[in-house]
């Protein structure tokens, strides 16, 4: 499986938070997140200035786990440390991974 760094998996989030890529031409990194459970294809229809019949488009969008991820690398990206760590491999935070946030989830 192809891995990706932590900089990469924070712009495909941000680019799928604002809508911005149909499904059709996503970059690899969007089927790698997909797998992950933070993003999905919802359909939109299109809305163009031209009579006629236009298709709806699939477009990537972020599940909850997904916006938290965002969130999460957000903070990340400002932090003193980001410089090292943004071309680490990515790595998902998970439930197990993470303890505070199973205290969380139990609550």
């Amino acid at each position: 499986m192809t891995t990706y760094s932590n900089e990469a998996v924070l712009e495909a989030l941000r680019r799928a938070q604002y809508r911005q890529v149909p499904w059709a031409r996503r970059p690899g990194v969007f089927e790698y997140l997909r797998a992950l459970g933070l993003m999905e294809t919802v359909r939109q229809r299109t809305v163009a200035p031209a009579p006629g019949f236009h298709a709806p488009v699939d477009i990537a969008v972020l599940t909850e786990r997904g916006r938290a991820e965002f969130a999460r690398l957000e903070r990340d990206e400002r932090s003193l440390q980001w410089h090292a760590h943004r071309m680490n491999d990515y790595t998902a935070i998970t439930p197990e991974a993470n303890p505070v946030a199973a205290l969380e989830a139990r609550s």
